[in-house]
């Protein structure tokens, strides 16, 4: 995603308000016990009416079903509480696809470089249409069953407009629903998280959904499940009652679904460091687990170096389902932040909880593998094990598979390869940490997803933080049920980021093989890079996740970032500091170069844009020592920039100095003329002459700083 034109060349330094969620852990009973399933109105529906339900509904989208019907299969609160249906196989024709603004210039595929990692991400829509003398801009429309599960927008504006099946059931304003602030959505079903607009609503469709928008300019993200061809969909109704069970079943949080704490001991234990694996029965559940740090003795300032000598390790019979540094596996950053999810966290306290249903028809084992000294850290596991329902056949195996590279070069682009799984499944969430030498943005990347082979990837988003629920590259850490920023270290985009993503209602079905590339797209081009990532999936027996091996626990310890380095001009008086004595026409401002690391001085210009031909910007100069001076200048280039003629104190500084360059660039310092000074305040004028005629219409100047030095 790019910066809006206002702010091309720098994120806006403002901040808003962030999410949070808080997981309440409450005691909550499994629908899931093999002989019948309770809706949240009492009514009891047999197995195979569940199995039913599961494969119209609950796995393509789990849409918002009719309170009015006398016999209500179970809703989409009932689906969040128990999530069993996750580990049943998908059917054929279950698909989730992703309709987003992404650059179509991207269309002509992997083998132009120059379009694939295209980043004009804003405005790009399927086609525009005039209805009742509105220009709409259509976002989504695509053919049923099936159900939208979630919208994201960077800057939601403007009216959205919802077409179901032929007719128009809903107009609603994009900015409120995004800040859960329709009564249909509330938080957190919708919310803005660190300038990122999100919404979990689902809404049901049997024929076709068309999305609309009266705005031109929109970031978007919108993710849709589709049922076989033939399921019967329940009609989506706009009522603030289910939005609220939805958002109450958020709010409440997800514990073991047979029982809390407080009511039994634990199922599964194990200690690390005691060469000892908690054995799971065949035809169980490990349903929660949880893992304790004892953090007393230990150097907080190693701890999350030390976690990742901890392997969480997981077995479903013969084969090895999870290998993943215990750190990354809890999305814990450098130092096991805190944060909370639905479905994964760390508490204050230092307990992780894990609610992610690990299947296990044939047995399994899960253990604490130590590879490296513990330091004086105690890490325990608890779990919870429950019977798995004999009705489901053949359950997918719960995955983890964990992927680093270090000292990526940020050119030419290139992608992370996140998955390349095989074999028949769903992918359910991804963990990303970020090491990044450089305050500046690192994440225009977009996500790609391939599922069964397709040569175009039917998700192609907008932007990393896009995809994790955020916007504008905001460091801002947030939580929220199902994405979360845990740690950006700052300032600015500066040091590691931690970041989260569950797929849930969105997760990815796949028959044969699902591949998951996330562009590394940073805006300076000579750094280099660290990527770990976890991805979380459901695959078959014999399923695997395509990805090297677990590399040595030396080369899993986060590098140290660099300090920061700034260029700063010697003996420069910096255009930004320089009083504006008169602006005849446009506007000035201080603009944050800081994007550009160690071009310009100070990270910072003045900023003259949008003025004419003859308009003057007059700058205050102090001068204390009366001489002959040579005047050195560094300018700001663009290719919407003027030409302007540059005199000081009534003399011009050669000739007129021509803005124009195809990207935002300096002119480096160069010498603009000698000119004989009194020892006072003089005036260093720009006058705007024309424009170059490769440049575009808007006419603009930036002083980076001036130098003046005495003959």
């Amino acid at each position: 995603m790019v910066a809006p034109e206002g702010d091309r060349v720098g994120a806006k330094e403002a901040r808003e308000d962030c999410c949070s969620y808080e997981n309440a852990h409450p005691r909550i009973v499994s629908n899931d016990r093999g002989d019948a399933t309770i809706d949240s109105r009492g009514i009891v529906w047999s197995m195979e009416s569940a199995l039913r339900l599961l494969i119209m509904v609950a796995l393509a989208g789990s849409a918002i079903l009719a309170q009015s019907s006398e016999r209500r299969p179970p809703g989409f609160e009932d689906r969040l509480r128990s999530i069993s249906w996750l580990y049943v196989p998908p059917v054929d024709g279950e698909r989730c696809v992703q309709f987003s603004s992404y650059d179509r210039r991207s269309d002509a595929g992997p083998d132009n470089a120059g379009a694939w990692y295209a980043n004009d991400d804003r405005g790009n829509y399927l086609r525009v249409e005039e209805r009742d003398g509105v220009r709409e801009h259509v976002l989504v429309d695509v053919a049923g069953p099936g159900s939208l599960v979630r919208l994201w927008s960077a800057n939601p504006t403007g009216k959205l407009f919802f077409d179901l099946d032929g007719e128009r059931v809903w107009t609603v304003s994009f900015a409120q629903l995004c800040q859960g602030a329709t009564p249909a959505a509330p938080h957190p079903l919708a919310g803005m998280c660190s300038r990122g607009g999100n919404v979990y609503l689902p809404i049901a469709f049997q024929e076709r959904l068309i999305i609309s928008s009266d705005q031109a300019d929109l970031y978007y993200l919108a993710d849709v499940a589709l049922l076989p061809a033939g399921s019967a969909a329940p009609p989506f109704v706009v009522a603030p009652e289910l939005g609220e069970a939805m958002a109450s079943a958020l709010r409440d949080g997800r514990h073991a679904a047979t029982a809390n704490e407080s009511s039994r001991p634990p199922d599964v234990r194990c200690t690390a460091g005691e060469d000892r694996r908690a054995k799971l029965a065949v035809g169980t559940v490990l349903e929660s687990f949880f893992v304790e740090v004892d953090r007393d003795g230990a150097d907080a300032n190693s701890l999350g170096e030390v976690l990742r000598n901890v392997i969480l390790r997981v077995s479903c019979g013969p084969e090895s389902t999870v290998e993943v540094p215990l750190c990354d596996f809890f999305a814990g950053g450098t130092g096991w932040v805190p944060w909370s999810s639905y479905l994964m966290g760390i508490e204050p306290g230092g307990r992780a909880y894990c609610h992610w249903p690990m299947p296990m028809p044939d047995g399994g084992e899960v253990w604490l593998e130590v590879v490296g000294p513990l330091r004086g850290l105690a890490v325990s596991l608890t779990g919870y094990v429950r019977p798995l329902a004999p009705a489901i056949q053949n359950p997918l195996l719960f995955r983890a598979n964990y992927h680093q590279v270090k000292q990526v070069p940020t050119r030419p682009y290139s992608d992370h390869l996140v998955l390349d799984a095989a074999g028949r499944g769903r992918f359910v969430g991804c963990s990303l940490l970020v090491r990044n030498p450089s305050r500046i943005w690192w994440g225009e990347g977009d996500e790609k997803f391939y599922v069964d082979g397709e040569p175009f990837p039917s998700w192609f988003g907008t932007g990393t933080e896009d995809y994790f629920g955020y916007a504008w590259c905001d460091p801002t850490p947030f939580s929220a049920p199902f994405h979360a920023q845990v740690q950006c270290d700052g300032p600015m985009n500066y040091g590691f980021t931690q970041l989260h993503r569950a797929h849930l209602f969105d997760n990815v079905p796949f028959q044969r093989s699902f591949r998951y590339d996330l562009e590394r797209w940073h805006w300076v081009p000579n750094l280099k890079m660290d990527y770990a990532t976890v991805a979380y999936w459901y695959g078959a027996k014999g399923a695997s996740g395509g990805l090297p091996e677990l590399p040595a626990a030396g080369e899993r310890r986060p590098e140290p970032v660099p300090p920061i380095r700034q260029f700063v001009a010697e003996g420069a008086l910096e255009g930004e500091a320089l009083e504006v004595l008169a602006c005849t026409g446009g506007t000035h401002e201080v603009q944050n170069l800081a994007i550009f690391e160690r071009v310009f001085s100070k990270d910072a210009h003045r900023w003259w844009r949008d003025g004419e031909v003859a308009d003057e910007l007059v700058l205050a100069v102090p001068v204390a020592h009366a001489g002959r001076y040579r005047v050195t200048l560094a300018m700001v280039r663009a290719d919407d920039f003027a030409q302007v003629q540059v005199s000081l104190a009534g003399t011009k500084l050669g000739e007129p100095f021509d803005g124009y360059a195809p990207q935002v660039s300096s002119s480096g310092p160069f010498v603009a003329g000698e000119v004989q000074l009194e020892a006072a305040v003089h005036e260093l004028r720009f006058r705007i002459v024309g424009k170059n005629a490769k440049a575009k219409g808007r006419m603009m100047v930036g002083l980076d700083y001036l130098v003046l030095e005495k003959l």
